[in-house]
């Protein structure tokens, strides 16, 4: 299964991200490729994460909570498009566990060509108090291309 971000950002850009929870892990999935390629992705991506979920990234191994995490993000540049690829969902009760592979292009130069970012990805969807669905956790290990 091969997701990309261009057609979830047409989606989003006819509906934004709603102000309550994605009921399914299906468009929270949708909802967050698409937030990362928004010109400000901040309010977006917040409103899909849980508070207190926590981010496992980079090749340094940092561990960031929701602020650090967004303040992070903000500073590498805008990202143009996301794709995922090997997408498996595993479903146990109301947690579900998306696991794929993720190509990311990112401006970290605004002139200059984005840099494509290969990354092994999980993601974990809790449902919320109101029944839709949050991140509650996003690890990423940086992954060479094959070949």
């Amino acid at each position: 299964m091969t997701t990309s971000s261009t057609a979830a950002k047409d989606l989003a850009a006819a509906a934004p991200v709603p102000a309550s929870a994605p009921a399914t892990v299906e468009e929270a999935e949708a909802a967050w490729l698409a937030a990362q390629t928004l010109p400000d992705p901040e309010p977006a991506l917040r409103a899909l994460m849980h508070p207190d979920c926590v981010i496992v990234h980079s090749a340094v191994g940092h561990i960031h909570g929701v602020d650090d995490w967004l303040r992070y993000a903000a500073r590498l540049g805008r990202t143009s498009q996301v794709d995922t690829h090997d997408v498996t969902v595993q479903r146990f009760g109301t947690t579900a566990v998306v696991s794929c592979l993720q190509e990311m292009r990112v401006a970290f130069v605004p002139e200059l060509t984005p840099f494509v970012i290969q990354a092994a990805v999980t993601r974990v969807w809790v449902r919320s108090p109101s029944g839709g669905r949050q991140l509650a956790h996003l690890q990423m290990a940086r992954r060479l291309p094959p070949g």
